[in-house]
């Protein structure tokens, strides 16, 4: 039996979500299963969530809506480091606890989408416990949506892309998909060796420097366009996803999660700047003379800006395994919110806040469409906000300081990396402002159960018609 407090704590977990209307029910299936299959079915549920690039909030909401839906109600649910701790207490029973430690990071948005419309039918009463762990265990061993050679291929368009956001050239955004397509290679190959996420970034980035260097020394580019290939290297090895979702965490409550993923992210980016400087030391022999100053980069006009966002959000969407009906949509996305960004330059806004005001626009319709579409925000946040909010011309002037040695260049480059922080700021925004509009879609997908039940009166053994015989 569901008691009315545990009903207002389920209510106060998916406050704000887009299953707030959710609650256990006399009449729900889960009165068939124990809480020891919930519990190990929540926590499978959010390993693979985690695994696969959602923050820490969603996977809360999704849990308590699958539990609730189900008929648990008295659990507790905590993130403590990179795992998922859940407890089932009730009086005059044993209490019941499951962990699942997630190992495995990254962003695999095709596979994002699909558990999230697992979680969709259990709430909507589509599918049971049986057919949804199946789905779950075809996700686990699918393979990548997109092979090898196609991802980085995308990655290489992406870094055309951002070269040219970062003021290069041609010349430059060539070098910069040649690049970033042996980069992509070398870091699958020492990924393959279980070889640390630190010493991946100083190997990727020690090469990246190396080639800018030996482009500036042997042949026509400039340092200028030399500091955007490097650049859009530097942006694009950046585990976004993981940053932007560190941001959600933390300002959503869950800080001991985003203090481990903030943890993993500090150490990449401390590789990079390792690998930076392996790299400038590696060709000194070059003798190689910048003078930052007296470079000046400029990014791209109004209407190239637009298209250079919405070819950048397809070849990243490609890049983190969505599917291709998502890639339009990314693509609209994308422009939408270059438009923002633009308008907030226009009006003399700084860049932080400028990337908080454009990810809080593309946070609230991506949310408000997904939830119309079935699908995770994420698979249309995370290549929208590549295309569109990238601090890519700050990493490149912050990158010219570097390479020429200038005062407190280090400390500039790692915060003009890690601005992207205020684009998980802005979607936390955007997603509580369009809320209301998503719960609306899908409360309207929600079955009414007694329909798919036989309603006809029954005859009753006394009599006819459910009358007693006179």
């Amino acid at each position: 039996m569901v008691t009315a407090e545990q009903r207002r704590d389920i209510a106060l977990l998916l406050r704000g979500s887009i299953y707030s209307d959710v609650s256990p029910s006399p009449t729900a299936t889960g009165e068939e299963y124990s809480a020891r299959q919930v519990i190990d079915f929540c926590l499978d549920l959010g390993e693979v969530m985690l695994s696969s690039g959602a923050d820490a909030r969603s996977v809360e909401v999704a849990i308590v809506a699958v539990s609730a839906t189900w008929n648990l109600a008295a659990v507790e649910l905590d993130f403590p480091g990179s795992s998922i701790h859940m407890v089932y207490a009730v009086p005059n029973e044993p209490t019941i606890t499951g962990l699942r430690v997630v190992r495995d990071a990254g962003a695999d948005l095709h596979r994002l989408n699909n558990v999230y419309g697992v979680v969709d039918d259990i709430v909507g009463h589509e599918t049971d416990m049986t057919q949804a762990s199946q789905r779950l265990v075809e996700e686990i061993r699918s393979a990548p949506r997109w092979p090898p050679r196609v991802v980085a291929s995308a990655m290489g368009v992406l870094g055309v892309v951002v070269a040219l956001q970062a003021g290069g050239t041609y010349w430059s955004a060539a070098g910069a998909f040649v690049l970033m397509v042996v980069l992509m290679y070398v870091g699958k190959v020492l990924g393959r060796r279980y070889l640390p996420a630190f010493f991946v970034a100083v190997v990727q980035m020690a090469l990246a420097t190396m080639a800018g260097s030996l482009a500036m020394a042997y042949s026509p580019f400039d340092p200028g366009e030399a500091a955007s290939m490097v650049a859009a290297c530097v942006v694009l090895l950046l585990p976004h996803p993981s940053i932007v979702a560190t941001a959600q965490d933390a300002i959503s409550g869950f800080r001991s999660l985003a203090l481990i993923r903030g943890l993993g992210i500090g150490l990449v980016v401390l590789g990079m700047v390792t690998g930076i400087q392996t790299g400038l030391i590696s060709t000194r022999w070059a003798h190689l003379e910048v003078v930052p100053s007296a470079i000046h980069l400029t990014g791209l006009t109004l209407w190239w800006a637009l298209f250079a966002s919405a070819i950048a959000a397809a070849a990243n969407a490609f890049a983190q395994g969505a599917t291709a009906r998502v890639v339009p949509i990314s693509m609209v996305a994308a422009i939408f919110t270059q438009i923002v960004v633009q308008l907030c330059a226009h009006a003399h806004i700084n860049l932080q806040l400028s990337l908080m005001l454009g990810a809080a626009m593309l946070g609230a319709v991506s949310t408000w469409t997904a939830a119309r579409m079935r699908i995770s925000p994420a698979s249309i946040v995370v290549p929208a906000f590549c295309g569109a909010l990238l601090p890519s011309l700050t990493v490149a002037h912050s990158l010219l300081q570097f390479i020429g040695h200038a005062p407190g260049s280090g400390v500039s480059f790692a915060i003009s990396v890690l601005t992207t922080l205020a684009i998980g700021a802005g979607l936390v925004l955007g997603d509580i402002v369009a809320t209301g509009g998503a719960r609306r879609a899908v409360s309207t997908r929600t079955r009414i159960r007694s329909a798919s039940l036989d309603t006809e009166p029954r005859r009753t053994a006394s009599g006819h018609d459910g009358q007693p015989d006179s």
